[in-house]
């Protein structure tokens, strides 16, 4: 699981970085022949980086381990 994770966080950021680059260097991107605004890639740029963060905090926190993330706490 924690390979998962990893690979999830790595995904995520190189989106991220794609639609930064993308909006950094004004580059027109069509859909069925329609543009598609700058304002949607950083909507995506913010959910993408927000999922990368996400994965990443899973990894290093304060469990640090995914296993423990995915169980309900015990009872009490």
């Amino acid at each position: 699981m924690r390979a998962y994770v990893q690979l999830s966080g790595v995904l995520f950021a190189l989106v991220a970085l794609g639609h930064l680059v993308r909006v950094l260097a004004r580059w027109p991107f069509l859909i069925a022949g329609y543009p598609l605004p700058a304002l949607a890639s950083l909507v995506v740029l913010v959910v993408a980086a927000g999922m990368s963060v996400w994965a990443w905090r899973l990894l290093t926190g304060p469990q640090a381990t995914v296993e423990s993330a995915s169980k309900p706490p015990p009872a009490a």
